[in-house]
């Protein structure tokens, strides 16, 4: 059967090209299955929606499928709308985080036939094997639908992947690979990378996030990975690679054993991950420079206790302290990533984050707390009433630089304002340490992320955080 599976967009005339590897993984899954599969991908070729429709048509497809997280459902939808109305016989279906912790709205308002939730290999096989066949896909687990009286219904669920070792290599050559390669990597830089999946699930409860693979992690097995790096050394020069899963430190048996295949069999690779801070440990960090690492970032969030607790988050202040001082110490560069706006805060509170900044000596974009669907949050936040149209506000939802939701007693200028003073005072304090040094390589990662007018932004939110808070 010819499958069509879209990557779609982040917006239209905005970019961020980080490679869809769920997207990848469902490819492989269909092409192993058989299928004749074509990707159009709009964020790594840059297409309009016209042009990507022109090239699903083209591509005549029996079945057409949308990944992409929430933010995108605005580009999901209006092309889905026109591919329903230019080509009534194709079957469609969307997956990843926004199909899954919203089925509703893509079944009833972007006209979906079908939402995969969750894990989608096993459902988009099982799925594209009914249509062939025309025997009832709905029975096939992992679904949601309309039914007869067009309310939003589920097949069974559909147990998670035990094995992630049995899942085929992300079909990355279906994609405009050289682009996503030949981009700035998450350190600003460019450099010949791509990331790979070495681990899926949570069992953490912070409020602000969903688990679309289920709370239990599940690793694949060390030489597994290894071997898929070298695989991606050997056929595309990649020389840096990193491990984007959410708790890729949390267990140091496998961090290690990882980390000694990467030393003898890829010597000269280098790569980054997300990290815990509760997680890491001298040895662990040694063993992980050792073997190329250079780049840690750890989910901080925020300096002050009680806003840890507010989120749900099991970490102390002092962990995350100890963390990136032992990080520094292994000869890794430490991240951290930061939000401004729970439930809760107070100008004391975001205090508390800038000077938590300085002690640690580090510095990162601090983005406004954002309520999305699938998480503890989101549901409090339309308990209280904050979001009283739920397609109006995901059609909002970006990369949670923009205020959305005040959750605070504060009102929106004022959250701003602080916000702004904050990130320039952390900033500035993280410059005057190391000037010579700093300036130049923070210039340098605007310009390449953001564009002059992003450096622009930056420049005014420094001189902003030389001011006192008012």
């Amino acid at each position: 059967m010819r499958i069509t599976l879209v990557y779609p967009n982040f917006g239209i005339g905005r970019r961020s090209l980080y490679f869809p590897l769920g997207l990848a993984y469902v490819a492989a899954a269909l092409r192993n299955a058989g299928h004749d599969i074509t990707v159009v991908d709009m964020e790594g070729d840059d297409l309009t929606i016209g042009r990507a429709f022109r090239l699903i048509e083209e591509s005549d497809p029996r079945m057409v499928g949308f990944g992409g997280m929430i933010t995108r459902y605005g580009i999901v939808r209006e092309l889905a709308r026109t591919i329903r109305s230019e080509m009534p016989e194709a079957f469609l279906m969307a997956g990843n985080s926004g199909a899954t912790t919203v089925p509703g709205l893509y079944l009833e308002s972007a006209g979906m036939d079908a939402v995969i939730l969750g894990e989608g290999e096993t459902t988009s096989v099982e799925l594209a094997a009914a249509l062939a066949s025309g025997s009832d896909w709905r029975g096939v687990p992992g679904l949601a639908f309309l039914d007869e009286r067009g309310e939003t219904a589920f097949s069974p669920p559909r147990a998670l992947l035990g094995d992630l070792d049995s899942l085929p290599w992300p079909a990355r050559d279906l994609f405009p690979l050289e682009k996503y390669m030949s981009s700035t990597d998450h350190r600003g830089r460019y450099s010949r990378h791509l990331e790979i999946v070495a681990s899926r699930g949570c069992p953490y409860g912070c409020v602000y996030c969903y688990h679309i693979y289920g709370r239990t992690i599940r690793r694949r097995s060390p030489e597994s990975i290894v071997a898929e790096a070298e695989s991606l050394v050997s056929a595309y020069g990649m020389s840096y690679t990193g491990f984007p899963d959410d708790l890729f430190t949390s267990d140091r048996t496998f961090v290690i054993e990882t980390c000694r295949l990467l030393r003898e069999r890829l010597p000269g690779i280098r790569w980054s991950c997300l990290g815990r801070a509760s997680s890491v440990d001298r040895e662990m960090l040694r063993a992980m420079r050792a073997a190329g690492c250079n780049w840690i970032s750890y989910g901080i969030e925020t300096g002050s206790r009680a806003m840890l607790d507010r989120m749900g988050r099991t970490v102390t202040p002092e962990q995350c302290l100890a963390a990136i001082e032992m990080t520094r110490e292994a000869g890794i560069h430490p991240e951290g990533s930061f939000m401004i706006g729970m439930f809760g805060e107070t100008r004391e509170t975001v205090e508390e984050t800038v000077e938590f900044c300085r002690r640690a000596d580090i510095t990162a974009p601090m983005l406004f707390v954002t309520p999305y669907p699938g998480t503890e949050l989101f549901d409090e936040a339309v308990g209280k009433g904050l979001i009283p149209d739920l397609e109006a506000y995901v059609l909002t939802l970006d990369a949670a630089d923009r205020l959305l939701v005040n959750l605070t007693d504060m009102d929106d200028r004022d959250l701003i304002s602080l916000r702004r003073w904050a990130v320039g005072r952390i900033g500035r304090n993280y410059l005057l340490r190391k000037p010579l040094t700093r300036l130049p390589a923070i210039l340098y990662r605007h310009v390449s992320a953001r564009g002059f007018s992003g450096l622009r932004r930056t420049l005014m939110e420094l001189i902003t955080g030389l001011g006192r808070r008012t």
